[in-house]
């Protein structure tokens, strides 16, 4: 592990797949930064997982088993810094989306589309319902209180009305093939 780029940091806000021919996943960085990386989703968590002390599947486990959420388990990836990450549908299906809960500040759903909203004001869409969202929100919040040092994450999250028009922000679709590797963008 020595030498090698950590892709995932406390800068991330999402990884979601890239439907592409080279690269499997794409990660958003707080500063709109995009990185097309060739390794899958779940590879990239893992590998952060591991430089935090344990594996993917050992934080899983331990989550099921002291929180018993047993579907769509959020996993702590770090303790120091504060990284707790969450699917939007089970990891084992490709379409899996995984959201940074401490770069989220809400989230919406408009014209049959749920977003992501985070708080460097880019959103993110997404393939599945904000009732998921804010379950998931609120189960990665507990994961954090429950395996965190001290409580590092509160859950604010607002109500907005469900028309509500998405501000002209910078939208992630996670839902498109991607083209190609944009000129501002990092590949690995």
């Amino acid at each position: 592990m020595k030498g090698r780029i950590n892709l995932i940091t406390s800068r991330t806000m999402a990884v979601y797949p890239a439907y592409h021919e080279k690269y499997r996943s794409i990660i958003l960085n707080r500063s709109g930064e995009t990185i097309y990386s060739e390794k899958s989703i779940k590879d990239l968590i893992d590998e952060a997982c591991i430089k935090g002390g344990a594996s993917y599947e050992g934080r899983v486990k331990a989550v099921r088993h002291v929180l018993s959420y047993h579907k769509k388990t959020p996993v702590m990836i770090s303790e120091g810094p504060h990284i707790v990450a969450y699917p939007t549908m089970s990891p084992q299906h490709y379409s899996c989306i995984w959201l940074f809960c401490s770069h989220i500040e809400n989230f919406s759903h408009t014209k049959g589309k749920t977003f992501v909203h985070f708080k460097n004001g880019s959103m993110l869409e997404v393939s599945c319902s904000v009732k998921i969202l804010r379950t998931q929100m609120e189960r990665a919040a507990a994961t954090m209180n429950y395996f965190a040092d001290k409580p590092a994450v509160s859950l604010v999250i607002e109500r907005k009305k469900e028309e509500e028009e998405p501000a002209a922000q910078k939208v992630h679709s996670s839902l498109l093939t991607v083209q190609s590797a944009e000129t501002d963008s990092i590949q690995f």
